[in-house]
């Protein structure tokens, strides 16, 4: 049987911390997941999947997020993502219930 082609060129040390951090997100585990996230995040500073999951969880834990350099990650690939955090960041500040951030 011949190996799988790779098609992502993401290393696979990388790919091992992302498939991680995802699988603590979706077991509901939010503070496992921001700690590992923060600490890949030093590894690989400049990825934006780590630092998306990252975001989400710490919106989920209730910590602060950059808004600017969350939005500064949008992409036609990511912008649901960023929609997302941005909506759970809604409800960490009472105030701004029921209105939309522009």
């Amino acid at each position: 049987m011949r190996p799988r082609r790779r098609t992502d060129s993401t290393p696979l040390e990388l790919q091992l911390a992302i498939g991680l951090v995802w699988g603590h997100l979706n077991a509901y585990q939010h503070e496992p997941a921001y700690d590992l996230a923060m600490g890949c995040l030093q590894l690989w500073p400049g990825d934006p999947r780590l630092q998306l999951m990252c975001d989400y969880a710490a919106a989920e834990l209730m910590e602060p997020v950059d808004e600017a350099r969350l939005r500064a990650l949008r992409t036609p690939e990511n912008g649901q993502w960023v929609d997302l955090v941005l909506r759970r960041l809604q409800y960490q500040d009472p105030a701004a219930m029921g209105k939309a951030r522009p």
